[in-house]
């Protein structure tokens, strides 16, 4: 299915976890292969494949130096958030922030080019978005009192997965705004992956002014009394978030996906 879509002789390797990605000359599929599983598979060997057909991996591999020259943005991350102390602290931020975006509408594009232009791969492309996007735990998830919060990871998750019925597009701010920008119906208007980092960088700019500054926490305790009102010091909540937002893939540090 790799070399019927990309055209080339690509080498396949499957593992037991992990992410499923490509570096552009190689595809890793982490899934099972039993029968229940084979089409969602199918539709990960496809989706990699298209990758390597469609995607612009150089434009993955210079978003450093695309977010260096707003000088405006990183400015404006340093001023905000007391977190970020120097401009790399600002780069480093939005690149990753940036990465993200880009991830969820490039996928959305190149998925739409092969489901539309080899129909007989559709089933496939179904299962596949039936186990990452429609599954039960992101219905319940979307349709919780999770992810409501002016946070990245909020919007991440919401926008990752709106093509999920169970969408609230009235959750955050400004997702019904990120959902029409995005327009996955119509998404084939983006011809190429310099396209999707520049609409992702507009969304980003639009998600980060939602988003409240950070400040640093400081605890001054004073015989056993804080000012947070506890009394203990170093106390946390050790509570964490370790939920997946639903995707098959990641943009990795060297522009694979």
């Amino acid at each position: 299915f790799v070399r019927i879509v990309t055209g080339e002789a690509i080498p396949v390797r499957f593992v037991e976890s992990g992410d499923s990605y490509t570096d552009g000359t190689t595809v890793t599929i982490s899934a099972s292969l039993k029968d229940k599983d084979f089409d969602p598979a199918v539709g990960l060997a496809l989706h990699e494949g298209s990758h390597i057909k469609l995607t612009d991996f150089n434009t993955l591999k210079t978003l450093e130096d695309f977010v260096k020259k707003d000088d405006e943005v990183m400015n404006m991350l340093s001023d905000k958030h007391e977190s970020i102390e120097d401009r790399w602290m600002a780069v480093y931020y939005a690149q990753n922030k940036l990465k993200d975006l880009i991830n969820i509408i490039e996928d959305r594009r190149i998925d739409n080019f092969i489901y539309r232009s080899a129909p007989g791969y559709r089933g496939y492309y179904e299962a596949l978005y039936d186990k990452y996007f429609n599954a039960k735990i992101i219905d319940k998830g979307l349709k919780s009192d999770e992810y409501r919060d002016e946070t990245w990871e909020s919007y991440m998750f919401r926008i990752c997965n709106m093509t999920n019925v169970n969408t609230d597009l009235d959750a955050l701010n400004v997702l019904r705004a990120v959902y029409k920008m995005i327009d996955v119906k119509n998404i084939a208007r983006l011809k190429n992956t310099n396209q999707v980092r520049n609409l992702a960088w507009k969304i980003f700019k639009m998600i980060e002014d939602q988003i409240p500054a950070e400040k640093t926490e400081e605890n001054n305790c004073q015989n056993g009394q804080c000012e947070n009102g506890e009394g203990q010091e170093g106390q946390g909540n050790g509570e964490g978030n370790g939920e997946g937002n639903g995707e098959h893939g990641n943009i990795n540090d060297d522009g694979s996906k």
